[in-house]
């Protein structure tokens, strides 16, 4: 299988080579493959490294934006440059504004938020909120597993983090996370209409905090 055939590449390697091996999850593999490395723990970025790369390389942000989109990358100065791109900042705002009247929806901006990401030649956009919005969630669960509310992104947040951790149990936050994250991964593999992704995505979760 394909972990003999890397224990055999490692055991027998071609002259004048070096292997390099990436691994997310270095416990899971064969412990004689293991053995055989050097292990190099490749850690997430400070958060101050990130926000200096960003004004090296992107001079136009501003300071409050370079450290907004530190915060949202954790750690991944390619996340960053992407959120950057892709108006991530801006899409940010609007996924804690449609989340902060909770279990209340501002109708009128939800439907003007999808159809904008909606729109065709703005896929991009569309999965920029999308992956913000899974990340938040995960957040959220996180925060509340926890017990410790993480920094604050943008004004307000931490205050509607812990309103919306004290209205319902983590599990049921869990399974908002997961129905969220299976309704973007079913919009990408069966070619969903974006804005009423968005729409089902905001309109559910209305329903669920009201139950």
């Amino acid at each position: 299988n394909a972990a003999n055939a890397v224990l055999k590449a490692l055991e027998e390697p071609p002259k004048r080579s070096v292997l390099l091996l990436v691994s997310h999850a270095p416990g899971r593999l064969l412990a004689t493959i293991r053995s055989r490395c050097r292990h190099l723990p490749l850690r997430p970025l400070a958060e101050e490294d990130v926000t200096r790369l960003l004004h090296r390389l992107a001079p136009g942000l501003d300071a409050g934006e370079a450290t907004t989109l530190a915060r949202i990358a954790e750690g991944s100065p390619g996340k960053a440059l992407a959120l950057a791109d892709e108006g991530g900042i801006e899409l940010y705002r609007e996924l804690i504004g449609l989340l902060t009247p909770l279990p209340e929806l501002d109708v009128k901006a939800l439907h003007g938020l999808g159809d904008r990401l909606g729109r065709s030649g703005n896929e991009a956009g569309f999965h920029t909120f999308t992956e913000l919005t899974r990340w938040w969630f995960a957040r959220l669960v996180r925060a509340g597993a926890l017990g410790v509310l993480p920094p604050e992104i943008v004004p307000g947040e931490g205050a509607l983090m812990a309103r919306l951790i004290s209205l319902r149990g983590l599990d049921q936050w869990v399974g908002v996370w997961e129905k969220t994250s299976h309704l973007f991964d079913r919009a990408d593999s069966i070619k969903l209409d974006h804005k009423q992704v968005v729409l089902s995505a905001f309109l559910t979760l209305q329903s669920d905090m009201r139950a």
